[in-house]
């Protein structure tokens, strides 16, 4: 298993884990089946019931904090979670120290947390299942809720077994040398893109960022949040979308790229400052 610290800026980080040979539990299959169900709703327009439904069901899961996403990618007991060693692998920009210290702490509070918010879920299951009675529509609130119970539950197991790895030191740092390339200004050479500029006499980029310009690309959501009025803030991201998707084709992971990508639209939102 590994767990990949990817630094978004200076201060914030994504953090994606990779499982390895994990066994599907039932109800991660039914979880599985049921997002497969949800999938087929995005071919609706978006002027039609169903697709107004889906895009805010897909809204609402945006808001989901990212954190929460790693912590349920790390199996449970019953999925095998149980290895000797686990990878945490990060580039040299971080010191290993601060990464443990950072990945303890969020055990720590979202362990609690998950345990609190899943408890409310239950809670609000038998009040959500009234909305059975309204005819022709599915019952989203009910579906919701179940949603929110399974999440909170497996990303509360997830946080316990990272504590746990961390508590038996079942961990090894690993730095990439290739990703460290990259926060230090230097093109990936296996994910190289036609049009990638160097600059005469070194490295295509800055140290820390990801474009000729010492700055990084901003996203489209990151642009329409600078037009909104809300500037960021001094502490700028690091990486680029574009960034992103050449580190997963470097790693060959499918899930690395959306769940960085999320993390870092997550962390650019809220390096904003509201609007006066």
């Amino acid at each position: 298993m590994r767990i990949f610290v990817i630094p978004i800026t200076r201060a914030r980080w994504a953090l994606h884990c990779h499982p390895v040979n994990a066994v599907p539990t039932r109800m991660t299959k039914w979880a599985a089946k049921a997002s497969d169900k949800w999938s087929k709703w995005a071919v609706y327009p978006r002027d039609t019931w169903r697709g107004r439904i889906y895009t805010y069901g897909e809204s609402l899961m945006d808001r989901i904090d990212f954190r929460e996403y790693f912590l349920k990618e790390i199996p449970t007991k019953s999925e095998g979670a149980m290895v000797r060693k686990v990878d945490i692998v990060v580039p040299s920009l971080l010191n290993e120290s601060q990464v443990i210290g950072e990945l303890r702490l969020l055990a720590q509070r979202q362990i609690p947390y998950h345990g609190r918010w899943m408890k409310y879920c239950c809670y609000m299951l038998p009040v959500s299942s009234l909305f059975t009675l309204v005819p022709i529509i599915p019952n989203f609130p009910f579906f919701y809720n179940l949603f929110r119970v399974y999440s909170h539950y497996k990303a509360r197991h997830g946080a316990q077994y990272l504590q746990h790895m961390l508590d038996e030191n079942s961990y090894e740092v690993v730095v990439d040398s290739e990703l460290s390339r990259w926060y230090q200004g230097e093109m990936l050479p296996q994910t190289s893109t036609p049009g990638s500029h160097t600059v005469a006499g070194g490295s295509a980029r800055a140290p820390g960022y990801s474009s000729i310009n010492h700055s990084p690309e901003l996203s489209d959501d990151d642009q329409r949040t600078l037009e909104s009025g809300a500037p960021l803030l001094e502490d700028p991201p690091l990486i680029s979308d574009n960034d992103i998707s050449r580190m997963a084709m470097y790693f060959q992971l499918p899930l690395f790229e959306p769940t960085i990508r999320r993390a870092r639209h997550q962390i650019v939102a809220n390096l904003s400052k509201p609007s006066q």
